[in-house]
């Protein structure tokens, strides 16, 4: 008995196809709003493996927001409101039984500016990848790390780097 189960391997548990929707929205003072819907698939591959898809729609609402020059003036800058449409695919790597491996790559279809100031705040990038690993250590509880890399964000509508309009926060702080 022991050892049928030392030799039981980690497997997926639930069922093989599953969907999923999810919502959100994000309200700022000043700064605008943004919306979200997400309807998305997982496929378990074996006992190991499974993929994932997912395609996203954001709502980015206009706003205004003071941009200082060199001078030292303060101009109003209008951000536009805009739409993203951002495509995603992803593998999960059941590595142990208490151990997840997990990669994901996205592209971001809209035909935004890639230095609209708004797009930096609302914004996961043009495209990009992320990979996380997931260590459960009791049954209650676990940890996560991961490393994310994006192409094609804007810096400008960071509050820690603003060099289109000037030394925004006068601090020196960021990049």
């Amino acid at each position: 008995m022991a050892d049928a189960a030392a030799d039981e391997k980690p497997a997926w548990t639930g069922p093989r196809l599953s969907y999923s929707l999810s919502t959100g929205a994000s309200f700022s003072s000043g700064l605008g709003n943004a919306q979200f819907v997400t309807p998305s698939v997982r496929y378990h591959l074996n006992n190991r493996f499974r993929v994932n898809a997912s395609m996203t729609y954001m709502n980015v609402s206009s706003y205004n927001t003071p941009a200082f020059t060199p001078e030292g003036t303060t101009v109003m800058y209008r951000n536009n409101g805009g739409s993203h449409y951002i495509a995603s695919v992803g593998v999960d790597y059941l590595a142990s039984d208490r151990l997840i491996l997990s990669g994901n790559i996205w592209k971001d279809f809209s035909n935004l500016p890639a230095q609209n100031l708004n797009y930096g705040l609302y914004s996961p990038g043009r495209m990009g990848a992320d990979f996380q690993a997931t260590y459960k250590i009791t049954e209650n509880f676990s940890v996560s790390g991961g490393l994310r890399y994006r192409e094609g964000g804007s810096p400008f509508g960071s509050p820690f780097y603003d060099p289109g309009f000037g030394p925004y926060n006068r601090t020196g702080f960021g990049y």
